[in-house]
């Protein structure tokens, strides 16, 4: 059973959609499926893949791996049209599956009939947050029209996350289902792990770590996430903000300065599997806020999956139904992080069960056959 995807965006990448989709692709590859991925001619580093991917032709020699729009993306966007319609009339593939607004775009303007709207987003909800104020209610309009123009016209839509399909199927008047990230469980990060971990990064053995691992853009809920840090320095003077990211540092570090919390903050980066897992490994609690509606935090799984206890807003949790395997906040509300962050602090053991529990959600949750079974499909043969 052959699929096309179509990803409108640079790849591979340490970003969370990118993460989603190599998830993606390797659940139906080891279920027997036979997956192939067209995207941009650029990604973040090497890779190398058992399924085919494809790339448009390198002609606008973009390198940015950052979100949001941009004017080489728009010719990017209409090469991907044209080698969307060559490879479909080269697989002629069971169903082509879009990975968001731009990919969907793409694959009904070539003029493919078997397209599957896979939303990662509310496009109204996350590009204003591109755009100068002035103009953010007029670009929240128009990227719901978007959003219902493509939904009406894919062959089938599915989204990221409970609240985006509700969303995209309350707004379009049809159908939305909700279909489950495949998630791999990393295996379990043990105390010698995490105690060469916190000394890669100089802390102490008992020193309070919050982890924010993820891109800096504005839908993040960046300004929360700080002031909330900021709060729990009022208690836990010796607490430390590991920020692991690939994104531009400059906005934050503005935020920490003001907050007078600069000091107390420590970078790591997010380039590879092992970068990404020390990161996990020299913390006590990991922070996903959210500041725009829709989309499901890859950062949310990420760290569950890792047993690492998590603090997540409501609109971060997206309306997953996390049974007690996070501690869920009120959006918006940096006292509200900064407690439940103190309590898995100062909590240990609990934090421990809690943390536990994550991986067993995710791995019970966002398994490969809860993500086949999303979109109707089934393993061939022994996969």
């Amino acid at each position: 059973m052959t699929h096309l995807h179509i990803a409108a965006m640079p790849f591979p990448s340490v970003q969370g959609t990118q993460a989603a989709v190599k998830m993606m692709m390797d659940a139906e590859y080891a279920s027997g499926l036979s997956p192939e991925l067209l995207t941009y001619a650029h990604g973040g580093f090497e890779f190398s893949a058992p399924w085919p991917h494809h790339r448009v032709s390198d002609l606008v020699r973009d390198r940015s791996l950052r979100s949001g729009p941009s004017w080489r993306k728009v010719f990017q966007d209409a090469q991907l049209v044209l080698e969307a319609r060559r490879q479909h009339r080269r697989l002629r593939p069971e169903a082509v599956v879009a990975h968001h607004v731009e990919a969907t775009a793409a694959a009904l303007a070539a003029g493919i009939d078997n397209v599957v709207f896979f939303a990662h987003t509310a496009l109204g909800a996350e590009l204003p947050t591109y755009v100068p104020k002035l103009a953010s209610v007029f670009a929240g309009r128009a990227a719901d029209a978007l959003d219902v123009t493509l939904a009406r016209r894919a062959s089938r839509v599915v989204a990221v996350s409970p609240v985006l399909a509700s969303r995209l199927s309350e707004l379009s008047g049809r159908e939305v289902r909700y279909v489950p990230i495949p998630w791999v469980i990393p295996d379990t990060i043990e105390a010698a792990e995490r105690e060469k971990a916190r000394a890669r990064f100089s802390f102490g053995a008992l020193d309070p770590v919050v982890l924010y691992a993820g891109n800096l853009d504005a839908y993040q809920g960046i300004e929360v996430m700080v002031e909330a840090f900021v709060h729990m320095l009022d208690r836990r003077p010796d607490a430390w903000l590991l920020l692991a990211t690939e994104s531009d540092r400059d906005p934050v570090e503005r935020l920490l300065w003001a907050g007078g919390a600069a000091g107390r903050v420590r970078y790591a980066s997010l380039a590879d599997e092992p970068d990404r897992r020390a990161a996990h490994a020299a913390a006590d609690v990991a922070l996903v806020p959210r500041g725009a509606v829709g989309g499901l935090p890859m950062k949310l799984l990420d760290a569950l999956s890792r047993g690492v206890p998590t603090v997540a807003t409501r609109r971060a949790c997206a309306g997953l139904e996390l049974g007690g395997a996070a501690t869920v906040v009120g959006d918006d509300d940096p006292q509200a992080i900064a407690a439940g962050a103190l309590l898995s602090i100062e909590g240990r053991s609990r934090a421990r069960e809690i943390g536990a529990r994550g991986r067993t959600f995710v791995e019970s949750q966002h398994s490969r056959s809860t993500y086949l079974r999303g979109l109707g499909w089934k393993a061939v043969g022994g996969g």
